[in-house]
């Protein structure tokens, strides 16, 4: 074919730069320099000025923030694997590869809203009831603040307590991917705080309208138990639906039952096949695709997200790191759809800066 020539390549190069920030959106561009500037790694690796989820700052005071990164690392009432304590840590190592634009809609979380990695809630006892409490207080503190937050897990439980405090003003929608409906009573033998129960109890608290609440995946050997979700009004719909409807059809249906209410996220791993996500708590086979859980989400785009958490990512059985990677991609689909939402309801934007 012969030589490219001359002309092209004197065009070629003066297209080209040595700067890893040359890029052509100019409000991209802008951002990467400041955040460098001030001690974001947009490589990730070696020694990072900051280890938080995507880099985030990590603060307890909660002055001028906007959203809060969580760990809860609880791993008392979940049955058939532990491990699920060590989720947030797994989950923030991954997360610095992921970010801090989205590849699709440019959102940049850190140019909308002041984020945080508070860490991860500080229990005071081994106990599951007082593991509870302390959930609940933290998550109390962050609603006193006005701070949206975006939780890691730790078994599902904690979405009780999580919810029990986000929602004691205004009982909030439920978009909730899994494939269990965890709206069943107490195991023969369990305790009173587990993960089967968690919107059964959110429903009885009255934190959550069950007829504003669509649960996405369920399937496998429980599902004869969950006719409180049926009873109640919530929408469920099995894997096998979501597989023969597509995920646009879903998220349709779940903008119809939600409105514009406030609405609750939350995503637990075994939602997910195995074959995509082998580090979960209870893996059920016939599950949803990676892609089908992140066009969901992707789908609620514009929808009031007042907040969102990911439960039972399970580190000891992940083959090879590629749930807690998965986990981070999805989290950081959440923080930009949380941040945008936080943006719309309150009509302000806010920088996340790494120095003062």
């Amino acid at each position: 074919m012969g030589k490219i020539s001359q002309k092209k390549l004197s065009k070629y190069q003066k297209l080209s730069s040595e700067d890893i920030f040359d890029v052509s959106d100019k409000a991209v561009r802008s951002f990467l320099y400041r955040s460098a500037e001030e001690g974001y790694n947009i490589v990730a690796e070696g020694f990072l000025k900051h280890q938080g989820f995507f880099q985030a700052p990590h603060k307890k005071e909660l002055d001028d923030v906007d959203i809060a990164i969580v760990g809860v690392p609880m791993d008392q009432g979940a049955p058939h694997w532990s491990g699920t304590r060590h989720g947030p840590a797994a989950a923030r190592k991954w997360s610095h590869i992921h970010g801090p634009v989205h590849q699709m809609t440019n959102c940049i979380p850190y140019e909308l809203c002041r984020i945080i990695d508070y860490g991860d809630v500080e229990f005071t006892s081994y106990s599951a009831k007082e593991r509870i409490g302390d959930i609940y207080e933290t998550y109390t503190k962050l609603k006193n603040a006005d701070v949206a937050t975006l939780s890691v897990g730790g078994e599902h439980t904690m979405s009780h307590p999580i919810l029990k405090a986000l929602g004691r003003d205004e009982p909030g929608g439920l978009i909730h991917l899994d494939a269990h409906a965890d709206t069943g009573g107490t195991p023969h033998g369990g305790d009173d705080h587990n993960d089967n129960s968690v919107f059964r109890k959110a429903v009885l608290d009255g934190v959550v309208d069950p007829e504003r609440t669509i649960q996405i995946g369920i399937r496998g050997r429980a599902s004869i138990i969950w006719d409180f979700s049926y009873d109640t009004g919530m929408k469920v719909i099995t894997a096998d639906e979501v597989h023969e409807r597509g995920a646009k059809s879903i998220v349709e249906e779940a903008r119809k039952i939600l409105g514009k209410g406030p609405v609750y996220i939350s995503l637990d791993t075994d939602a997910l096949d195995p074959a995509y996500m082998p580090g979960t708590t209870l893996p059920e086979p016939f599950g949803l695709t990676s892609l089908q859980v992140r066009d969901i989400i992707r789908g609620i785009r514009g929808m009031d997200v007042v907040g969102a958490d990911i439960a039972e990512l399970c580190p000891p059985h992940d083959s090879n790191e590629i749930s807690a990677n998965l986990v981070a991609g999805l989290l950081f689909e959440m923080l930009c759809i949380l941040s945008e939402a936080r943006t719309a309801r309150t009509g302000k934007k806010h920088k996340t800066h790494w120095i003062k």
